[in-house]
């Protein structure tokens, strides 16, 4: 019964599915820090299958909200046209074919799972130990150990801004997010920690770089319960 933690898969389902075939789903519990969809393939089917897993839970991610935010200001569909480019400059045209090629009670069901998404788990404890999960950093939001949409003040700098990797941290709690690719941080597609060592960090970036979509691509998963790291 573990807990393990990935983040920005971003449409390649064979990473995923090598994800899932190491771990037990009937016992463990996978939390994923967002944007599973845009960049690679198969964005639409991983978070059709996400949203159907009773023990994989999803948080938003700046993808997952660029999608949202369209399909609520035009009523569950996609238009085709100037309005969708920051989607599409962002990678989101294998998303948008693919929805696009659902029909309605699928549109539907993707539009209310993505508004309710939850956006952070505050105060998520595993062996004594707290966490704080999230896509980015911690932003202006209501004191609650789970925050969605109205719980934050802005939205959407919640699921954009970067971690400052100096600080400020929490002096009780270690922050895990993703959204910005490692490299950013040091020269290696390794899991990053601001002290060295995953068991004493204040803020971890599990962000190895799925998003670049070449064979140096890699998705880690963090089990919270040991702070080992699997690469995928």
């Amino acid at each position: 019964m573990a807990i393990y933690v990935c983040s920005d898969i971003h449409g390649l389902r064979e990473k995923y599915d090598a994800l899932l075939e190491n771990i037990d789903l009937d016992q463990d519990t996978l939390i994923i820090l967002g944007d599973v969809i845009d960049r690679g393939p198969d964005g639409y089917s991983i978070l059709k299958d996400v949203l159907q897993r009773e023990n994989v839970h999803l948080l938003m991610g700046n993808h997952e909200y660029m999608m949202l935010e369209l399909l609520e200001k035009y009523h569950g569909k996609i238009p085709n046209d100037i309005h969708v480019l920051n989607w599409i400059l962002n990678g989101g045209a294998p998303t948008m074919a693919a929805y696009n090629k659902a029909d309605a009670q699928e549109q539907s069901f993707i539009l209310h799972s993505l508004q309710k998404l939850p956006f952070a788990y505050t105060n998520f404890t595993v062996n004594e130990r707290t966490f704080y999960l999230c896509h980015t950093a911690p932003g202006k939001a209501k004191r609650k150990n789970i925050l969605y949409r109205e719980d934050i003040i802005e939205p959407l700098h919640f699921v954009w801004d970067r971690m400052d990797p100096n600080g400020p941290f929490f002096r009780n709690k270690t922050i895990i997010a993703g959204h910005t690719i490692v490299l950013n941080y040091h020269p290696d597609l390794q899991v990053y920690s601001d002290t060295g060592d995953l068991k004493t960090a204040h803020y971890i970036d599990i962000d190895c770089g799925c998003a670049m979509q070449d064979e140096r691509s890699k998705l880690a998963c963090l089990c919270l319960d040991t702070m080992e790291v699997c690469y995928y």
